[in-house]
């Protein structure tokens, strides 16, 4: 009896602790199974990662090599299982389309005659999914002019968008292809169809490969093409032999007799030939023109050696006169059978033309190849002879220009200096003691100093008939030279030469002088002693 109720209170235990087993079991299978949504829907296009399914964040969550390939491009229902930890869950994940796609239009211009597919009306396409497009009613591609055009975007669930656009059917050609060199094109070579046409650009150049904007007027709307101006003809040409001499370089184009191209051609040689070597040898030249289209053309090229010199004609002896020009290249004539290349040089660096005597001058004639002829002339320096009868004759032009009959004393001696000071440069340097030579310089050379002013006013002044004396300031460091001049009320300085300072010393009184000589380091400082007595 006692066995018997311990073996039911041993049965009862067992069953409990069954009971709380089984309870543990099916409560950690709840709890596990809570742990992740079993159905997640997600839009399509978007990123789908492990931790998506975990109702806590997960990171560390990942899926398992038994997970079915996600496309999330591709509606649909997928199986995938998650783990995390030692656990493995079995989901469903559903990709769904709701969004339509999206679209901006594209308006398209077509030339008369030509079409095009729904794909050309719209432009920046974007869903998730593939998209088909197809018009929701197809345009007249016959009709001219612009046209309203309905394009309608469909992606795989059915979502669908439509995009207003517009096809303008061109009369003109987009592109007219023309051959260089046949003529100037006319509206109707760019227009497909329409009744009225004008080619309003009128400036097209067709010789010459290019690429030209082109504006045409159809019917009375303005429309835009382009003229592709095209050489497809290789240039037609004629070419001679040639004769030169060795290492002298001969350009291809020396064999060209005559080129017909619509375009600008260039030759070259195929291979250039070896100008060093004489003989006889075969080149081909080769043509391009402006479109790369080619001609090549054989010819012989026949090279010799130079061995003749050059020939000068026209050196003679010079005579040469201090103060004048030299020109020792003057009627010098060079020949030769190869004139290219050909130099003179003139060696007079034993002329001496400021001191009187004979003097020997080398002319040298070289040709390319190295062939010289030289020939020796003498040049005679002379010294200048001046004639105070030559001068006055200059002078007296000289007068003749800038008097007038009405002129008074007073005008005349204004002329005379305005003259000398408007028409000789100053330069520090000039031969003192001779009167005559000064005046030359200053009336035909037109440069002197000081000096070489006042001598030429002088000589002007005596030719004129105007009373007049040479004055000269006090030897110091400098030297100094004027005019003292009288036209009937006593005697004034003239002072020709131009200062820094610009001063006009015209019918000076002493006592301007003077004071002007004190405020510039005495430049006029004379003798008075020596000379009459100035206003």
């Amino acid at each position: 009896m006692m066995k018997s109720k311990k073996k039911k209170r041993k049965l009862r235990l067992i069953a409990v602790l069954v009971l709380i087993g089984v309870g543990l079991l099916l409560g950690g299978y709840l709890y596990i199974n809570s742990l992740t949504y079993k159905t997640c829907y997600a839009e399509a296009g978007v990123e789908i990662l492990p931790r998506d399914f975990f109702k806590k964040e997960d990171t560390e969550a990942v899926f398992t090599e038994k997970s079915q390939p996600i496309d999330i491009h591709m509606p649909g229902e997928y199986t995938v299982y998650v783990k995390s930890g030692l656990f493995t869950h079995k989901c469903k994940l559903v990709i769904q389309d709701t969004v339509a796609p999206k679209a901006s239009a594209n308006d398209v211009v077509l030339e008369y005659g030509t079409s095009c597919g729904a794909e050309a009306f719209v432009k920046e396409i974007e869903d998730a999914t593939t998209v088909s497009v197809r018009f929701v009613a197809d345009p007249d591609f016959e009709k001219g002019g612009v046209q309203p055009v309905s394009v309608e975007l469909s992606d795989i669930a059915g979502n669908t968008t439509v995009v207003e656009s517009t096809l303008s059917i061109s009369p003109v050609l987009k592109e007219l292809i023309w051959e260089a060199g046949s003529g100037y094109p006319t509206a109707d070579d760019f227009t497909l169809t329409g009744d009225v046409t004008e080619l309003l650009t009128t400036e097209l150049d067709t010789t010459k490969v290019s690429v030209q904007n082109v504006t045409l007027l159809v019917d009375g709307e303005v429309y835009e093409s382009v003229l592709n101006v095209v050489d497809t003809v290789a240039p037609t040409v004629q070419v001679q032999n040639l004769t030169g001499f060795t290492n002298l370089a001969i350009p291809a184009d020396r064999f060209v007799v005559s080129v017909e191209d619509a375009t600008e051609v260039t030759v070259n040689y195929e291979q250039e030939p070896d100008f060093s070597v004489p003989g006889t040898v075969n080149v081909t030249l080769v043509f391009a023109d402006e479109g790369n289209n080619l001609t090549t053309a054989e010819a012989e090229l026949t090279l010799e050696e130079d061995t003749e010199p050059p020939v000068i004609a026209g050196a003679r002896d010079i005579t040469y006169i201090m103060g004048t020009t030299i020109s020792y290249r003057k009627n010098i004539i060079l020949t030769d059978n190869c004139e290219e290349g050909l130099q003179l040089s003139v060696d007079s660096s034993q002329v001496n033309t400021e001191v009187a005597g004979v003097y020997p001058v080398t002319y040298t004639a070289t040709d390319y190849a190295g062939n010289s002829t030289s020939v020796t002339v003498n040049v005679t320096v002379q010294p200048m002879v001046y004639d105070v009868n030559e001068v006055y004759a200059y002078a007296d032009s000289v007068l003749a220009s800038i008097f007038t009959d009405d002129m008074t004393e007073y005008d005349k001696l204004w002329a005379i200096y305005s003259y000398v000071k408007g028409h000789i440069g100053y330069i520090n340097h000039s031969d003192k003691g001779d009167w005559v030579k000064a005046a030359y310089e200053g009336l035909v050379g037109k440069s002197g100093d000081c000096y070489v002013y006042a001598c030429t006013t002088k000589v002007l002044l005596d030719r004129a008939g105007i009373k007049n004396m040479d004055i000269a300031k006090i030897p110091a460091k400098t030297s100094h030279y004027w005019n003292l001049v009288d036209i009937g009320d006593g005697w004034y300085h003239l002072d020709t030469t131009p200062r820094k300072d610009h001063p006009t010393i015209f019918y000076w009184t002493d006592e301007q002088l003077m004071e002007y000589s004190a405020q510039h380091n005495n430049s006029h400082n004379y003798d008075h002693d020596a000379y009459p007595k100035v206003n």
